[in-house]
């Protein structure tokens, strides 16, 4: 580590001092606020040689003392919305929309355009948490998702050395309520018949959400799903969002609803629109709180609701927790616990099951 006072000469005879930071391998510069003139005394050159030199001395003691922790003046002013919005530029992983969603729920919570990445402390994070909670109007597991990807922001901005440490980093995010507890809703078999039995504006939808309730996969799926897919009377996929591998057996009335079986490249759900395009995540669930409303279902219906369905069917009629998990591709029991709660009349049965006492 080293930190060295160099001056470079400019036009019309002025000198320029700047510093030369050497530490952790890496070269940066520093250039102070003033400059000797020309037209200085020599009394006033010496006071500015001495004030450098001073500066100088503080920058090592500032580096030595915050155990090579130093961040230099210009990255200090380097702005947050600047820096996230880079970081998403350039972020490959699956998650990229969750991250632009929670960015642009910081800003409606900060409200400070010009906020620098310095600025963002312990106390705001709090801040920001509870703000996800109470006032963002976000619901279920997305306010802990939202604070969970903001933090890699953070994350991010401490390995390129623009902050000393994420500030968010020793927050356990708080959930409200019990975080075990399922909050979407779910069909059940009658509903899931009535559904069966209703006019759908858009037929492939129709087949696709049914199919969906009974294998559990999630819009992300259901529309990249080819008929390579289904062997031997099995689906066999992946998970979008953790890449686990499904594999399921179809019953036979699950194959009717497919049916002919086409090429297998060819894509057994057409969700294409009248402009080329996949049909949008919020098309496909306005078109399914049409179907809802119109087999009078008075629930809150969105296509995700059917892989919640499918897992509380399976716990219905006697699954134990590994092969709903399993069937879901979950990677453990943890998040499958949730569908537990939902069905009130397994525990009823649990109770039945014990034996009577005698008196």
């Amino acid at each position: 580590m080293s930190v060295k006072l160099r001056k470079r000469k400019l036009a019309k005879g002025a000198t320029k001092f700047y510093l030369d930071i050497y530490q952790n391998g890496e070269r940066f510069y520093e250039f102070l606020d003033f400059r000797i003139e020309s037209t200085d005394t020599k009394s006033v050159k010496e006071d500015k040689i001495k004030l450098a030199n001073v500066i100088r001395s503080q920058r090592e003691l500032d580096i030595i003392s915050s155990n090579n922790k130093f961040i230099p003046k210009y990255k200090k002013n380097v702005n947050f919305f600047d820096f996230a919005e880079a970081f998403i530029l350039n972020y490959k992983k699956k998650d990229v929309r969750m991250i632009q969603a929670t960015l642009n729920q910081f800003k409606k919570f900060i409200e400070n355009p010009k906020l620098r990445l310095t600025d963002i402390n312990h106390s705001i994070m709090l801040k920001y948490m509870d703000y996800l909670n109470d006032v963002s109007g976000l619901t279920g597991v997305t306010p802990h998702n939202y604070f969970t990807r903001f933090k890699k922001i953070l994350k991010e901005a401490e390995i390129q050395g623009l902050i000393t440490e994420n500030p968010a980093s020793k927050i356990k995010f708080q959930k409200k309520g019990n975080p075990d507890e399922l909050k979407k809703q779910v069909l059940t078999t009658d509903e899931i018949q009535t559904l069966a039995n209703t006019p759908c504006g858009n037929n492939e939808l129709k087949r696709a959400f049914l199919f969906a309730c009974y294998t559990g996969l999630g819009y992300a799926e259901i529309k990249k799903l080819k008929w390579a897919n289904i062997a031997n009377n099995r689906l066999t996929t992946r998970r979008e969002k953790t890449d686990q591998k499904v594999d399921i057996k179809l019953k036979d009335s699950l194959l009717n609803l497919l049916g002919k079986k086409s090429r297998k490249e060819d894509f057994i759900f057409d969700f294409i629109g009248e402009n080329g395009n996949t049909i949008s995540d919020n098309g496909i669930n306005k078109c399914l709180k049409n179907w809802v409303n119109r087999a009078e279902i008075d629930k809150h219906i969105t296509f995700y609701c059917a892989r919640h369905t499918f897992a509380t069917q399976l716990l219905q009629y006697g699954a134990n927790l590994k092969t709903v998990a399993d069937a879901l591709g979950h990677s453990n029991t943890r998040n499958t616990i949730k569908y537990l709660n939902y069905i009130d009349n397994l525990k009823d049965d649990a109770v039945d099951n014990l034996p009577s006492l005698n008196i």
